[in-house]
């Protein structure tokens, strides 16, 4: 009977919508009375967390959440003939709107995520004694962190729009309660996003197989605070990782066809696991891969194949494959997701974090910190077959070559749109995304109308504006 009612909630949380099940009083009763007595259990709803985290069909970080970010930034083709998807079509105008479909389906995956996770914060006394409690508390804690911190980037303008952060962000909920109210400021929201982290870093384990373990939580907080613009943290926080933790940078080539690959990458430091018969990245191959039964619904702009393959030398200009060119259809695609029916996601990997740390290091301006980051950037062109930086390089130069090879590395991963943003929000107040002010109301993607329904209608809950940029 209690894994009956365990499978009914799971299934429930599935088919749902995030404020429907908080709702549900006294469902949330009954998961920690009857469905959670034993540690077993505990550590079920804890899988089923994980299993959410992709989202259905590849809904949230299967796929969905980078190909949003994509569409927003400058990286994709905004031409009529290569961008027919109405949803898509919104996200890449900057007007979305509550009934836009995406939004809905990628809005509740991590809402599933976050409450089961606060379900299992809820409950910890059920581990008194156990092992394993300090590691659960520690997983859930970092799966509610890395939800909050993806809609927190897509749904409120980013960290430093304001002064002290007091815009509006999104709804933190830290219980499973159905309380209905208003969003919490982005301050609140990046608070406890930190906080979370911080705590799961020194909860988890060095090693725990294939789930989150104390490094990916260090590796995720220097993402955040680089995210906060709080360099030093960023940088000492990625040293620590980099230096010390058991990966390593892939000089070979080879990173190019592993990190989206059957076996996954060994620069992985956080990733989603896929098997035959169960894809988690399928939004990704859905949405860009070009030799497929059908067409990629994401095609990449001139002005970035252009800058891809401006260097013949540049071995990552071989991603691209151009359709029709020079004609009215012409069709540019990228093949990174091409050749394979599923792959390992990585969510963070060692790339990125030495992006992060070089970055960071240019910001902070001193001579240790440019030496570090010359020598990360240096890697990952030196990998592309490209001449490295002289070690005298400055600062500012360093920054436009960094920045210029991050979208050139991480292409069709989600990066760009989050990066364009925290520029503008950090001292670039002239930047504009295609011919978009960085900050204009459309940059925040509109929230579903089930959320805003579901806390009680626009006199309880504060929508983004509309209307584009």
């Amino acid at each position: 009977m209690k894994l009956y009612k365990y499978i009914f909630l799971i299934a429930l949380a599935t088919a749902t919508a995030c404020d429907d099940l908080l709702e549900l009083e006294p469902e949330g009763e009954i998961i920690a009375d009857e469905a959670l007595q034993t540690p077993q259990d505990m550590q079920d709803l804890l899988n089923s967390a994980y299993d959410a985290l992709r989202g259905e069909g590849g809904d949230f970080l299967g796929g969905r959440v980078q190909s949003i970010a994509e569409v927003m930034a400058d990286n994709i083709d905004g031409s009529l003939n290569n961008l027919n998807n109405a949803d898509f079509r919104a996200y890449y105008d900057k007007s979305s709107s509550f009934f836009t479909g995406y939004t809905q389906a990628m809005f509740d995956e991590p809402h599933f995520v976050i409450y089961r996770a606060n379900v299992l914060l809820q409950n910890l006394d059920i581990l008194e004694g156990s092992t394993d409690a300090n590691r659960i508390e520690g997983e859930a804690k970092f799966l509610r962190a890395i939800c909050y911190f993806e809609l927190i980037r897509l749904f409120a303008q980013p960290y430093g729009y304001t002064s002290d952060n007091a815009h509006l962000g999104v709804v933190l909920r830290t219980t499973p309660s159905a309380e209905s109210r208003d969003r919490n400021t982005v301050a609140e929201v990046y608070a406890q996003i930190v906080t979370d982290l911080e705590e799961a870093a020194t909860l988890l384990p060095e090693s725990n197989g294939v789930y989150a373990n104390s490094w990916a939580a260090r590796a995720y907080l220097a993402k955040v605070h680089f995210h906060r613009h709080d360099f030093q943290q960023a940088f000492d926080l990625a040293v620590d990782v980099l230096n010390n933790g058991p990966y390593a940078f892939n000089t070979s080539t080879e990173e190019y066809t592993d990190r989206f690959s059957e076996a996954g990458s060994q620069e992985a430091i956080f990733f989603m696991i896929s098997n035959p018969n169960d894809h988690r990245g399928t939004q990704f191959t859905t949405h860009f891969r070009s030799d497929g039964d059908n067409p990629p619904t994401l095609r990449i702009s001139q002005e970035m194949f252009d800058q891809a393959t401006s260097n013949p030398n540049d071995l990552r200009s071989e991603w691209y494959v151009v359709e029709n060119e020079g004609l009215e259809n012409q069709a540019i695609s990228v093949t990174k997701f091409d050749g394979i029916n599923y792959f390992n996601v990585p969510l963070m990997h060692v790339t990125e974090l030495k992006f992060i740390r070089a970055e960071a290091g240019a910001e902070l301006n001193q001579p240790a910190t440019l030496s570090v980051a010359i020598n990360d950037i240096n890697d990952i062109r030196g990998r592309a077959g490209l001449s490295d930086l002289p070690a005298n390089t400055d600062a500012q130069v360093l920054l436009t070559s960094i920045r210029n090879e991050k979208r050139l590395e991480l292409v069709a991963e989600g990066h760009r749109f989050h990066d364009l943003r925290r520029r503008g929000a950090n001292g670039e107040s002239s930047l504009r995304i295609r011919g978009s002010d960085w900050d204009c109301p459309g940059m925040a993607i509109q929230f579903p109308d089930t959320e805003i329904a579901g806390a009680g209608g626009t006199d309880a809950f504060t929508p983004n504006p509309e209307g584009g940029c």
